[in-house]
């Protein structure tokens, strides 16, 4: 009897959250899909989540705590390595005060239970400001406008792209990213389906993108000079 299994989950490794189909043995990958029948995806994935096999696979992933020794690395326990982290933070604040500890989560934070619900309470423990994130970098504009308008950070409007008749981007590349807080996945797909239903998608970006090339109409603008088109837009709104 056959012990191959089929599993299916969702890919973890970015905001778009594709549904995947996975065969296994019990102690090996055999195969990763993209799941047909998720209702986001619809089986398209990209090559990150093809790669889950090679990662989880990799002879180098470590599956338990390390340690530098006099006579080379050396396996520890998970009690030994908190305890000697724990240690190592406190002197480390002792010495040079609370803020020469910095921390960076990456992306994706939210998609671990175990992070999202003890992450933030143990920054707060350690007490320093030196805090970075995938966040800062990526969407940091969507919270703080949300914050602005809805009066909370996480009240996050999500386009419905799947309706729309206008699409408007400016210095985004989502037909790559599959967009950020869009929960979108296989874009590029999703953009031409605007242009068969009639529509219209126009890039503003210096750049000529992979969604450039998508898109009815590209507009070049300077590097630095997006706060002065939208400025420039406002004002047209306003006269009509």
């Amino acid at each position: 009897m056959s012990n191959i299994q089929t599993h299916y989950r969702t890919c973890n490794l970015c905001e778009a959250m594709c549904g995947l189909e996975i065969q296994h043995n019990q102690t090996e990958v055999l195969s990763i899909k993209g799941d047909k029948d998720d209702v986001l995806s619809k089986g398209h994935i990209c090559p990150k989540a093809v790669a889950l096999q090679d990662l989880y696979h990799d002879k180098d992933r470590l599956k338990t705590p390390i340690k530098r020794t006099a006579t080379g690395w050396e396996k520890i326990s998970w009690e030994a390595a908190y305890d000697e982290v724990a240690e190592k933070l406190r002197s480390i604040q002792k010495k040079y005060g609370k803020n020469a500890v910095g921390s960076y989560r990456g992306n994706p934070t939210v998609h671990n239970i175990g992070l999202m619900a003890f992450g933030a309470p143990f920054m707060q423990s350690i007490g320093s400001n030196q805090k970075y994130t995938a966040t800062s970098v990526d969407q940091l504009p969507h919270h703080f406008a949300s914050l602005m308008m809805f009066g909370h950070y996480l009240m996050l409007p999500i386009p419905d792209i799947d309706r729309t008749d206008f699409m408007l981007i400016m210095g985004g590349n989502p037909a790559v990213s599959n967009g950020s807080i869009m929960t979108a996945p296989d874009f590029s797909n999703r953009l031409k389906a605007i242009k068969k239903r009639g529509g219209q998608v126009v890039v503003i970006d210096p750049r000529f993108t992979e969604t450039s090339k998508i898109a009815n109409q590209h507009f070049h603008i300077k590097p630095g000079t997006d706060a002065l088109l939208l400025l420039a837009l406002i004002n047209i709104g306003n006269l009509y």
